[in-house]
């Protein structure tokens, strides 16, 4: 299913028919009972009402917490603004949990084809307090599930922490590690581990074989873009592959942390398309012509520039994506190839009729019969398609 090629992971192109469907869906029943069996009444029902086995996943893929609130303080993030505590704790499920947690999901796809799986969305998952629930997570998630992984951090990993992960973790996995300032680091991020540290991280995971790649999330306009040679030459030579560029997501609460930290948040308002609204109201800035600065001393350097975080994810796993407006992404040549039998069976599964699939590079169209716009059958559907044949879903 997989293989090694000079260093990279390259998957065999699926066949997404009408019996790979089923075995896909019989799987994830069978296994969910397996999982279950091995949990308690109260760890099954905990699981259960989890958000992991509720919530749709976004762009970049299902959300993994593996804990609640973050303490480096970092004046940009909008965790804060989200209502999350600064003092974190561990997620409280544990690593059987949150697998069961996954199957009961119905928007949930699992295996290497299926839905991309992002840790590290609202909290750091490599800080003291949720270390090891994070391992924990990443190894359950490998041996039961098996789906494509992405963890972005910017915390130290230390050569036996990058050794435990080697271990635990899917050998393909792509981890993010971000840093968006060499110089300003300490007055934005006051209690996250200096640059030189997470250059470190990257050096030590991408020695193990792993699939790291810097993100340069936030780009703050009059402090990153300043940097950005430096930055990504460093991370270069430390072994990253390439570089996801992202904008600032500001809040009131953001552009007056920015303030006090002494950055001229007039360069960043002039780049507002509209003022936040309330407290947690996150509005990107236009960086457009940012990124593409990043673009260009990125290619100098051969690195890899990705549109999106889940644009690394599936260049790590050797699988191609044309899903959403930034694609496609990885191998485009070699996106599944689809049934349109493969639908139609499907959407019976999920409970819609559709009397009329076709199937293209960008998207698979289908016609369902009696179910409403929003319908969560419709959404449950839009699910599985995207995860299985990498297109968009489109109704008609």
């Amino acid at each position: 299913m997989y293989k090694l090629c000079s260093g990279r992971w390259e998957a065999t192109p699926i066949r997404v028919t009408a019996g790979f469907v089923r075995k896909v869906w019989q799987e994830k029943q069978r296994l969910r009972e397996k999982i279950g069996s091995m949990l308690d009444e109260r760890e099954r029902r905990e699981a259960e009402l989890d958000g992991h086995a509720r919530r749709e996943p976004r762009p970049c893929g299902m959300t993994i917490h593996t804990g609640i609130g973050c303490k480096y303080g970092c004046v940009y993030c909008y965790v804060p603004d989200m209502g999350f505590p600064m003092k974190p704790k561990p997620y409280p499920l544990n690593g059987l949990q949150l697998v069961y947690a996954l199957l009961s999901n119905p928007y949930f796809v699992p295996g290497p084809y299926g839905t991309l799986l992002a840790f590290g969305s609202v909290t750091e998952p490599f800080m003291e307090e949720t270390r090891d629930r994070a391992i924990e997570y990443l190894e359950y998630t490998a041996r039961f599930l098996g789906n494509p992984t992405q963890l972005s951090t910017k915390a130290y990993v230390d050569e036996g922490l990058a050794d435990t992960l080697r271990k635990v973790a899917d050998p393909r996995m792509d981890f993010l590690v971000t840093i968006v300032t060499l110089r300003h680091w300490k007055r934005l991020e006051p209690n996250a581990p200096p640059p030189e540290k997470r250059f470190e991280t990257i050096r030590n995971l991408s020695s193990r074989g792993f699939h790291v790649t810097l993100f340069l999330r936030p780009i703050i306009p009059g402090v990153t873009d300043r940097e950005v040679p430096e930055i990504l030459e460093r991370a270069k030579a430390a072994g990253a592959r390439g570089v996801v560029p992202g904008s600032l997501r500001v809040t009131p609460g953001i552009l007056e942390r920015l303030r006090l930290a002494g950055v001229d948040v007039r360069v960043i308002e002039a780049r507002l398309p509209r003022r936040p609204r309330g407290r947690r109201d996150q509005v990107p800035i236009r960086e457009t012509d940012l990124k593409r600065l990043v673009e260009v001393y990125a290619k100098k350097l051969g690195l890899t520039v990705y549109p999106s975080s889940c644009s690394a994810n599936i260049d790590s796993h050797g699988l191609a994506c044309n899903a959403c407006k930034w694609g496609p992404c990885g191998r485009p040549g070699e996106l599944p190839w689809v049934e349109e039998d493969a639908i139609v069976e499907l959407a019976s599964l999920v409970g819609v009729e559709v009397s009329e699939v076709r199937v293209d590079e960008r998207s698979v169209k289908v016609h369902a019969r009696g179910v409403r716009r929003g319908d969560a059958r419709l959404r449950v559907l839009r699910n599985w398609v995207e995860a299985l044949t990498k297109r968009m879903l489109v109704t008609f």
